[in-house]
């Protein structure tokens, strides 16, 4: 990846100063060194702005530069090795008494001349090698320089402090075409499938437009099964095929299947399996495609093979693409016109009640949209410069007159606009853009994860005694807001993202081969001078093999494997040749050992083997002193740590979660630096070593916690106070989601599950609380006893496999005037015991007593509560209450006075006999199997009526002609019943048909939509143009 050498310096000083005043710097004897080594870089540090500006155009600048990054390359590694000695000296015997015997003694004190010898020699060399630079006249002369004031760069404002950025923001064109393309998919005819095209240049908006059709809540209701796929130039048939049979697999099936199931089939297996799936709607967004080959050659076949309809939306940069696949409606997204793209530019920039500054930008900004060429990927680049400057004309005519916009490209697809939005950024986000453009095209990263690598690879600037992560986020949402990265709108926690394939492109380019992605097995060409320091490779084969440049320079940093599950061996001399590692990403490979050399990559900091097939990981992992990140999460093989963990004092993170360990090793306590701690296991598997695992007391030392997920808490004894004194924890989970299905707890594990959850006293802190298989009979308590309802910040609560639990009361609001005054989202699932649900004192309320409970909530889920009998009366009080749910609730009889509830999905909930007074539901879904509803009325706001029929169900729901009378004798002001959709069997469906049992009802209602399972037979009906249209035969 390209450094950015001004921010690699000023960290690196910045670094040394600080090592200056620690002990272990007198220890090593090497202050004198150190100091001299952070003069020379104060020296070369101002030239070096300007020379980044003219490495493009001097081979010798660029040369020059580049040594200079050699030597800070280097200069890490030797700050690595200062730490790394100098703490094994702290620890050494400081006395002839401390030590066994005067012989080891003297030993030792040899032992540590040599390293300090060795260390400070290192030291002066570099240093020789910066005065070189530093003397160069002929290029020092022709530099400018540049002297910095000391600055605390600013990210992102109050308004995006939580990951609460905006989503992706589209202009009108784009909604505009949203409607139409919608309208148009859901258009029935006798087609089994059909195929819909997006067309347009890159960055003109095809992929914005194709994400908004996709999310559409129309669109989810009628097919069951979705998929968006990115199409590479490059594509394996195979590796398309068993990504679609995953998701497919996962809707119609209940669960994905597990990798190995596709390991070695062939296209010729996959097709039939891929065919044999598709039951149920499909709709699929083949995305980029270049080639037309992807549907005429391998998925038309097996897709139109299936039983049920699909509808196949493509977006693509040819129009001949969307022809040869026969398209029967394509979409020509066209460049913005300058009044459109200046609505797009305000919206991004400006917030409501700044009219004034709106006009008085008006024609700065109209000029800017100019510049952006109609391009609404230029125009949110811009957006994104624009927004955190100051609304004045002077500062806006400066965006206008900077010199990126005359930035040569290798690229001439690249709009200038991206180069500007880059080069307004300040060097350490620069840092962390270029990283994202490491991955694969259209990769979808988990910001958690990105954030960690930015931390192992040192792009974070600390700030005082903050957690470095916290930062990272921080960038994560700058990088965000700034549109060069975009958020996935299809996780509603924008936990995910990716980068638009122009933002990937530049980033390879600035990054000039020091960092690049490439496929295993397909050529690439770079510079005999260029040393690779950060690798991505995607279809890895069985073996791990790396490109001969790296082989050869030996100076490889970051190794990641994408998307090579057929990868079973890492060998001991591939990893002898990467001696100054700090990332090694093996992550869902199939790698079964990790060589005992591991223990000797001195500076590795991040290493991941999540979903690996790793059956034992090395004692000379305690080696790894720097190690900052270990992941070993779903490692099914897997079943012990080895002791040595607990020697790695430099870990930050430890994530063991979904790995079946029969314990953890004594001593985690002793590893103070982890924030992140997910699978902490309590105790040992087997009930005659209960000394072997880890007591829960061990949590108490790790103040710094911000995340952690404990389970096996039946096994704990004691020390249920470990929560009490964790300031930073934000994140919580308790309960075991890896255990056996059916297992079942004795009496004696349950009561003492209880104890210890009734005592662990979680902070205020925390955001996110999730109980997943938990035990108790009763909900824990907070701090003092108090109820959950207490936690100030708490925005998320799931509770989930509480299998013992009967009753929720007042222990979870609590008796105070305002309770969960943050939740936003609320889960109950797979409580079999669950019978009553009380919000306690708020039920009694009266007096004209308005209780603040559950004030901020928007989502509710209850799902597999079979025995529940009523929601709580209280619930009306969650004034912004969006979304509840309720599945396989069975006892549940009735749903009424929920006045603010905005949509309600009912699923399988047997006993269920009336809705009523929901005065503010637009939508309702009505899932399989409701029997005993007989009354749904009073919904004065219904707009939407969604029904899904049980497979057997031969008539319509006996409520239905009820509601329509309702809402026909209302006042026409008062009128907004005004759609209604059926999924049903063919014998349902023909008694719709005009002029049969059933069109009596239908016919009253204004817009109407009825299909088959299949979605091969439909009824379409619309009230006032008397429309009718059917494929199904009168009989």
């Amino acid at each position: 990846m390209a450094m950015i050498l001004n921010f690699f310096v000023t960290r690196y000083i910045g670094e040394i100063a600080d090592f200056v005043e620690r002990e272990v710097c007198e220890v090593l004897g090497v202050k004198k060194e150190i100091e001299t080594l952070h003069r020379r870089l104060e020296t070369i540090k101002v030239y070096l702005q300007d020379a980044d500006r003219k490495r493009h155009d001097s081979a010798a600048i660029d040369a020059w530069v580049r040594k200079l990054k050699d030597v800070m390359c280097d200069a890490d590694d030797v700050m690595d090795l200062c730490m790394m000695e100098g703490g094994r000296l702290l620890e050494a015997p400081r006395s002839a008494s401390a030590v066994s015997s005067p012989l080891r003694f003297v030993s030792s004190c040899f032992r540590c001349a040599k390293y300090r010898h060795e260390i400070a020699g290192r030291i002066r060399a570099l240093d020789d090698r910066l005065k070189k630079m530093a003397e160069d006249n002929a290029i020092i002369s022709t530099l400018q320089l540049t002297i910095q004031v000391p600055q605390i760069y600013e990210t992102v404002s109050h308004a995006t402090s939580h990951l609460e950025v905006k989503g992706d923001i589209v202009g009108a064109q784009i909604e505009i075409a949203a409607e139409n393309l919608i309208g148009r998919i859901l258009e029935e005819d006798q087609q089994k499938c059909r195929v819909f095209g997006i067309v347009g240049m890159g960055g003109i908006g095809k992929t914005t437009l194709a994400r908004k059709i996709f999310n559409d809540e129309r669109i989810k209701d009628n097919f069951p099964i979705r998929k968006w796929l990115y199409v590479p130039k490059n594509y394996s048939d195979t590796d398309l095929l068993k990504e679609l049979i995953r998701c497919v697999a996962e809707r119609s099936e209940g669960g994905e299947p597990k990798a190995e199931t596709f390991k070695g089939k062939s296209r010729a297996e996959l097709e039939p399996k891929l065919a044999s799936l598709l039951t149920s709607n499909f709709f699929l967004v083949l995305d980029d495609v270049w080639s037309a080959n992807v549907w005429t050659d391998l998925l038309r076949r097996p897709i139109i093979t299936g039983e049920a309809s699909s509808t196949i939306l493509v977006t693509t940069r040819t129009v001949n693409v969307a022809k040869i696949m026969k398209c029967r409606y394509t979409h020509p997204v066209e460049k913005m016109d300058e009044e459109s793209g200046w609505k797009l530019l305000r919206k991004i920039v400006f917030e409501a009640g700044e009219e004034a500054e709106i006009a008085g930008l008006e024609d700065t900004g109209t000029r800017i949209v100019e510049m952006c060429d109609g391009l609404p990927l230029a125009i949110k680049a811009m957006g994104g410069v624009l927004s955190p400057k100051e609304k004045t004309k002077a500062e806006w005519e400066n965006v206008l007159r900077s010199d990126a916009w005359s930035m040569n490209s290798t690229d001439k697809e690249l709009p200038r606009a991206l180069h500007l939005s880059y080069e307004d950024f300040p060097p350490h986000l620069k840092q962390c853009f270029l990283y994202c453009s490491l991955y694969p095209e259209k990769s979808d990263l988990y910001y958690k994860e990105i954030v960690r690598l930015w931390v192992a690879e040192g792009l974070i600037l600390k700030q005082g005694d903050r957690l470095v992560e916290d930062i990272a986020e921080e960038y994560y949402r700058e990088l965000v807001c700034r549109s060069l990265l975009q958020v996935n709108p299809s996780y509603a926690d924008h936990s995910y993202f990716s980068m638009h394939d122009l933002y990937r492109t530049l980033g390879a380019n600035l990054m000039q081969e020091e960092g690049i992605s490439i496929v295993h097995g397909r050529t690439f060409t770079t510079n005999t001078n260029t040393k690779i320091r950060r690798l991505s490779v995607s279809k890895m084969g069985h073996r791990l093999e790396l490109p001969d440049e790296v082989m050869r320079h030996k100076c490889l940093r970051t190794l990641i494997l994408a998307d090579s599950f057929n990868t079973l061996t890492i060998e001991e001399n591939l990893l002898r040749s990467l001696p100054h590692l700090r990332v090694l990403d093996l992550s869902n490979t199939s790698i079964e050992g990790i060589p005992d050399f591991i223990g000797d990559l001195l500076h590795l900091r991040y290493l991941n083997l999540n979903g690996t097939s790793v059956q034992e990981i090395p004692e000379s992992i305690g080696r790894l002193a720097n190690l900052q990140t270990l992941n070993v999460s779903e490692c099914e093989s897997l079943r012990k740590l080895p002791m040595a963990i607990t020697r790695l004092h430099n870990l930050r993170c430890l994530h063991m979660e979904q790995t079946p360990l029969t314990h953890i090793p004594k001593g985690i306590r002793k590893l103070d630096k982890v924030n992140n701690l997910q699978g902490f296991v309590v105790g040992h598997e087997d009930p005659t070593k209960p000394g072997q695992g880890c007591a829960l007391e061990e949590l108490q030392s790790l103040c710094k916690l911000s995340c952690l997920s404990i389970s096996s808490l039946e096994r704990a004894v004691a020390g249920a106070s470990v929560l009490a004194e964790k300031p930073f924890l934000k994140e919580l989970t308790l309960g075991d989601n890896t255990r056996v299905e059916g297992a079942t707890w004795s009496e004696e594990q349950i009561q003492g599950a209880e104890k210890i959850c009734n005592e662990l006293s979680p902070p205020s802190s925390l955001r996110d609380l999730a109980l997943e298989q938990f035990p108790a009979l009763r909900l824990p308590v907070v701090h003092g006893a108090a109820p959950l309802g207490t936690l100030p910040k708490l925005k998320f609560l799931n509770i989930s496999g509480a299998k013992a639990l009967k009753t929720i009361g007042p222990e979870f609001v609590g008796h105070s005037s305002l309770a969960f005054p943050k939740l936003e989202t609320l889960q109950f699932i797979n409580m079999p015991k669950w019978e009553e649900w009380s919000l306690g004192w708020a039920e009694e309320a009266g007096n004209g007593t308005q209780p603040k409970l559950l004030p901020n909530l928007k989502n509710c889920l209850l799902k597999d509560c079979p025995k529940l009998k009523a929601l709580p009366q209280g619930l009306s009080y969650a004034t912004n209450l969006k979304g509840l749910s309720l599945r396989q609730t069975y006892e549940l009889r009735e749903i009424t006075n929920l006045p603010l509830a905005d949509k309600l999905e009912v699923t399988n909930n047997m006993m269920l006999s009336r809705i009523s007074d929901l005065s503010a539901v637009k939508y309702l879904k009505v899932y399989y199997d409701c029997p005993s509803l007989e009354n749904v009325e009073n919904l004065h706001s219904l707009r939407h009526l969604f029904v899904k029929c049980p497979p057997t169900m031969t008539h319509l729901p006996p409520w239905l002609s009820g509601l329509v009378d309702e809402r026909q004798s209302a006042p026409a002001a008062q009128w907004s019943f005004s759609k209604f959709e059926l999924q049903c069997n063919l014998v349902l469906l023909k008694s719709c048909l005009r002029g049969h049992q059933n069109w009596h009802i239908i016919q009253r209602i204004p817009n109407v939509k009825i299909q088959t399972f299949s979605g091969n037979e439909y009824i379409r009906y619309v009230k006032d143009t008397d429309m009718y249209d059917t494929n199904v035969l009168q009989s």
